[in-house]
């Protein structure tokens, strides 16, 4: 008797659970539709405002080629791996074409021959042991270098001669 009674309220709990379950069930083991319609998301165009004005670029840039010409010097002297000569050469020369850049003409003039000298030792470094023959020139060449630009194209003495910013 106890168990028939155990057997009819087993199976009396199953049902209920089954039948109040039914639309869950089905719910979880059918694929639901894609919908074909998804928006994307929408993009609206705004017009940000400078960061820097003229002048912060140039003493930016000016402490960036002066940090990244003295760890060329070092690495030439220290005669680093050439991928580190390399890559400091190229951040030297490209922090010295943007401090052209932001100058005004006549001063842009007088850098010029300083960065086609650096852009020189640069291809020269490209030749094969080229660095390892001719550090001690190349890092007297870069020092002179360094000093010259430090003197005559320093914040202090170009902050004057800087392109006004644009509106």
């Amino acid at each position: 008797m106890k168990a028939r009674s155990a057997l009819v309220y087993l199976l009396l709990i199953t049902v209920l659970c089954a039948s109040g379950c039914s639309g869950t069930w089905r719910k979880k083991f059918v694929r639901p539709k894609k919908d074909a319609d998804k928006q994307g998301p929408i993009l609206q165009p705004y017009d940000y405002a400078r960061e820097f004005t003229n002048k912060q670029l140039y003493a930016n840039n000016y402490s960036f080629w002066r940090s990244s010409q003295s760890e060329l010097i070092r690495s030439v002297k220290a005669k680093d791996g050439i991928k580190r000569v390399k890559s400091q050469m190229g951040y030297a020369v490209t922090d010295i074409k943007k401090m052209a850049s932001l100058l005004v003409d006549e001063e842009k003039a007088k850098l010029q021959p300083y960065i086609l000298e650096l852009e020189e030792m640069a291809k020269k470094i490209e030749q094969p042991n080229y660095l390892n023959s001719n550090s001690n020139e190349l890092s007297s060449r870069l020092s002179k270098h360094y000093r010259s630009i430090s003197r005559n194209f320093s914040y202090h003495c170009m902050k004057n001669l800087i392109k006004p910013d644009q509106a």
